[in-house]
């Protein structure tokens, strides 16, 4: 099965990980790297691809505590993983930035 996910990381797009080897990649050892890159800076067809690589709890646990996202990112998000905006680490630090 973890091979099926991590030939999944060959499909997303490169832009995410312009300084990574794809392929020395591990969706369990790297799924927060994973899972930001993708919050951060997604393509839609990355988001999909998001979702089938991990459940909710696990988007959930790292997109709350990421450091900084953008505040369009931030309200994107808090309405998917249904918690409030305050629930996010960057929010409640003020580490957003609003022209994103």
């Amino acid at each position: 099965m973890d091979k099926n996910r991590n030939k999944i990381l060959k499909e997303l797009s490169p832009h995410l990980f312009w300084n990574i080897d794809v392929s020395k990649l591990d969706v369990k050892k790297n799924k927060k790297i994973i899972i930001e890159r993708i919050i951060e800076y997604g393509l839609d067809n990355d988001e999909i691809i998001l979702w089938k690589l991990y459940n909710y709890f696990t988007i959930k646990k790292v997109a709350i505590n990421m450091d900084a996202l953008p505040y369009l990112r931030i309200k994107y998000y808090s309405f998917l993983l249904n918690t409030g905006e305050n629930k996010f680490k960057c929010y409640r630090n003020k580490s957003y930035l609003w022209n994103c």
